[in-house]
C-alpha cells in the first residue's frame, strides 16, 4: 500500500479567533506527525471494520465450504503508523490485500513445484499435507489440461495443481480512495477542534 494514498492541505484562515488559538494551531500543525497519527489510527480502525463486515466469500460459496476467517485475521493485522510527512497503514503481506492495488502472481514456495488449489469443500482452507498419507492420488484432466489430486476413494477432485496463479486486481478488498480521503478530512477536523480547545497537539 502506498504511503501517500492521499495528500492533505489545510487552510486555517478563519478558524482561530484569538492569538492563543493561532499559536495552538501553529504549534499543532508545525509538526504534523500528531495529525498523521490520528488519521492513521482512524483509517486503520475503519479498514478493520470494513474487513470484518465483508461476508461474501466467493471461493467458499462456490465450493459450499465454510469460510476460513482469513479476512478476520487480516483485519487484526492492520496497524497504524505515521511520520511527519504521512499517515501510514501497515498491511500484512500474507493477507493478500495488496491485490486491491494490482494483480498478484503467486508461485509455489521454495522446494515446491505446484500450488494446490482447493476443488472440494473438504479441502478448502486445508493443505494437502494435513491429510493422511494415501488420501489422494495424481490424475490428469484432459479437458482442463491440468494435473489434479483426486480422492483415492473416487469421491471427486480434491485439488487442482498449478505452477502459478494470477489473481486479478480487486479494489473492493479495501475501502476506496474516496473513503480514505473522507476519513482524513474528518480526522483533521477533529484534530483542529481539539487544538482550538487546547486538548490536542504535541504533549
Amino acid at each position: 500500500m502506498s504511503d501517500r494514498l492521499f495528500t492533505l492541505r489545510i487552510d486555517t484562515s478563519g478558524l482561530a479567533e484569538s492569538v492563543e488559538e493561532v499559536q495552538r494551531l501553529r504549534g499543532g500543525l508545525a509538526n504534523r506527525k500528531h495529525l498523521h497519527a490520528k488519521i492513521a489510527v482512524d483509517a486503520a480502525a475503519a479498514t478493520r471494520n470494513y474487513l470484518t463486515r465483508q461476508t461474501t466469500h466467493v471461493s467458499a460459496q462456490r465450493l459450499g465450504a465454510k469460510p476460513t476467517g482469513h479476512r478476520l485475521r487480516a483485519a487484526r493485522g492492520i496497524e497504524a503508523d505515521s511520520t511527519a510527512g504521512a499517515a501510514v497503514l501497515r498491511i500484512p503481506r500474507t493477507s493478500g490485500l495488496q491485490r486491491a492495488f494490482g494483480d498478484i502472481l503467486i508461485r509455489p514456495g521454495s522446494g515446491k513445484r505446484f500450488l494446490t488449489i482447493p476443488a472440494d469443500k473438504r479441502t478448502y482452507g486445508r493443505r494437502a499435507g494435513e491429510f493422511p498419507e494415501g488420501t489422494f492420488r495424481f490424475a490428469v484432466s484432459m479437458e482442463r489440461r491440468t494435473l489434479m489430486l483426486v480422492f483415492a476413494d473416487g469421491s471427486g477432485v480434491a485439488y487442482f495443481l498449478k505452477s502459478a496463479v494470477l489473481q486479478k486486481q480487486d479494489r473492493g478488498l479495501l475501502p476506496s480512495d474516496k473513503d480514505y480521503r473522507a476519513i482524513a478530512r474528518n480526522s483533521t477536523r477533529r484534530y483542529i477542534d481539539e487544538l482550538l480547545d487546547g486538548k490536542g497537539g504535541p504533549a
